[in-house]
């Protein structure tokens, strides 16, 4: 295991806690595997301090309230104090991290506006620009020149920021594209009887096929197809509960422009055909 670390103190082990100031950062550290088989850690009882560990490759699997998450490149996880901690890193998922023990009397009210808090895991992304950080931390904690607390703190605060920003961009990426979704669904409801082309309304919403179609079934459980072939029947429904129209006309207004197809695909979802459902329903 490659282990590079500096700390406030002499002995990054420390589990110091500081009421006096909002955050103060007391050790940070970068490592990985390349021999070692395995690096487990148990801390039954915690730390006395928080704890953020950053992925900048491979993956590791961490143990909070009887659940087991994977923890991968891009992704963080924050232990708070007092809490068991358990986690592992296997030589072969390539693990390499940095991590960084900190503490403070307002550490939760700035995670809060930062909006880390309270979840434990999220992902940042893998920047340079986080690495660069962090290096320069440990370094100052190794050299202590004057004013290596200040800048410390200042560069772990700089830290939090770019990854406060990673997380609002990624939220409203996912805003936009849940967007796209919406728009779709009210597309299927109003203009139903058209053609539609999955691919085609994918490339408008600047994403791949198979993207849209899982953004898709996420929201609403089923694919975009299947989505709009439903409305397709539920409208078919209502027209066929009509004696002003014949079938072949209301397989074209739903967008059925084969009255074959049409009867073979409203008998699959009605157990009936669109005739025998109209002699049923007619009013």
């Amino acid at each position: 295991m490659l282990l590079i670390s500096g700390s406030i103190f002499d002995n990054s082990d420390i589990d110091y806690v500081d009421n006096s100031n909002p955050l103060t950062t007391t050790s940070c550290g970068h490592y990985s595997l390349f021999k070692k088989p395995c690096f487990a850690t148990s801390r039954p009882t915690g730390r006395k301090d928080y704890q953020l560990l950053y992925f900048k490759n491979g993956k590791g699997l961490f143990r909070h309230e009887n659940r087991v998450y994977t923890v991968s490149e891009g992704q963080i996880f924050i232990y708070y104090p007092d809490e068991p901690q358990y986690y592992q890193y296997e030589l072969g998922d390539s693990p390499e991290l940095y991590w960084a023990h900190f503490t403070g009397n307002k550490v939760k009210e700035i995670f809060e506006r930062l909006g880390i808090y309270p979840s434990r895991i999220h992902s940042v992304g893998v920047k340079d620009a986080y690495h660069n950080l962090f290096e320069k931390i440990i370094r100052e904690m190794q050299l202590k020149q004057k004013n290596f607390e200040t800048l410390v703190n200042t560069y772990f605060y700089q830290l939090l920021a770019l990854m406060s920003r990673s997380l609002s961009q990624d939220i409203d990426k996912r805003t936009w594209q849940y967007e796209q979704i919406e728009r779709a669904i009210h597309m299927f409801h109003t203009e139903f009887h058209k053609p539609f082309s999955l691919a085609g309304y994918a490339r408008q919403c600047n994403m791949s096929v198979s993207w849209f179609a899982r953004l898709f079934r996420r929201q609403t459980g089923v694919s975009p197809q299947q989505y709009l072939t439903n409305v397709r029947i539920n409208k078919a429904k209502e027209l066929l509960a009509s004696p002003s129209y014949n079938i072949g006309e209301i397989g074209n207004m739903v967008g059925f422009h084969n009255p074959l197809y049409f009867s073979r695909i409203f008998k699959n979802h009605t157990g009936c055909s669109p005739s025998e459902y109209k002699k049923l329903h007619i009013k």
